[in-house]
């Protein structure tokens, strides 16, 4: 699940020119953001807890799911009722390339989940994507042990806080929907997402989209998910997410796939483009967390 933030890089410096030379990254930072998963050597996601402490926190996400070592609780772990996910609404979804993702920002309260064991009703913010390279990996999650080619993180707020900032770093502060693609038939419910990229191909480019009914992007059953809780996977990490990610996977076309491997891209405008592709975060240890599920996994 990602949030956007300036990331500052940890970069070894002399004693003598470090305070100069941070307050200098500090600058740049405000002006230039970038993809935090994609940075090298160390400044890359095995050292953000040097800057951003959360990240090294024991409820990290994601994580690998070994179904024959969850927890089955169909009692507490029932079904979700969604408002608001099978109508367009009344306001336009502003379609937005931040560097790191395309992201879909939600306009107003009008779409929100209830049930599932969340035990409070929560909003509808945005959703995004994270893919690969190649089809070997571009979830963040992994099902006994194997990952798929892009995961959709739709990501929820408890409507007992004011907004989506508010709730970020609280505890039960936030819910995420995660739903994993895989390679198959031509998806024509992506379309409204997909032909909208030629406007959006450089970092911060904006445009309104409408006519996206968000029950249609998911998959027909809702019934099978597994649950956990963890934590926002880019900086600043805060572990404040109810995690539920379902079982059964949505088709994308091989074409549409490239799409988004090929037409969108992390830089800016006047720069060389470089894609966002791998926009992923490596997977953190469990600790001592339980997984639950909702239903027996086949």
């Amino acid at each position: 699940m990602t949030q956007l933030v300036h990331y500052t890089p940890n970069i070894k410096i002399s004693s003598m020119k470090r305070r100069f030379c941070m307050q200098m990254l500090r600058l740049i930072t405000l002006v230039l953001p970038v993809n935090p998963h994609l940075l090298p050597g160390n400044a890359g996601p095995d050292y953000w807890h040097l800057n951003f402490p959360h990240c090294g926190g024991h409820s990290q996400s994601p994580v690998s799911i070994r179904s024959s070592e969850v927890i089955l609780d169909s009692h507490k772990l029932g079904p979700f009722k969604m408002k608001g996910y099978n109508s367009t609404g009344d306001l336009p979804m502003d379609l937005e390339n931040n560097g790191h993702t395309i992201q879909i920002n939600l306009q107003g309260k009008g779409i929100s989940i209830t049930g599932g064991g969340l035990g409070n009703a929560y909003i509808a913010n945005q959703f995004h994507f994270h893919w690969g390279k190649t089809d070997k990996r571009g979830s963040e999650h992994a099902i006994n042990g194997k990952y798929f080619p892009m995961e959709m993180h739709i990501v929820h707020y408890n409507m007992k806080h004011k907004n989506f900032s508010q709730a970020l770093d609280k505890k039960d502060g936030l819910a995420v929907l995660s739903f994993f693609f895989k390679v198959g038939k031509y998806n024509v419910n992506l379309n409204p997402i997909i032909t909208h990229f030629q406007e959006i191909p450089h970092r911060d480019d904006h445009t309104k989209i409408s006519k996206i009914v968000l029950r249609n992007l998911l998959p027909k059953k809702l019934n099978g998910y597994f649950r956990y809780y963890g934590s926002l996977t880019t900086p600043p990490c805060h572990e404040s997410v109810i995690w539920s990610i379902f079982y059964e996977p949505v088709n994308i076309s091989a074409k549409q796939l490239q799409a988004f491997r090929n037409k969108v891209h992390q830089n800016v405008a006047n720069e060389t483009n470089r894609d966002i592709s791998d926009d992923y975060r490596p997977l953190q240890p469990l600790n001592q967390r339980k997984i639950y599920c909702s239903k027996e996994y086949d």
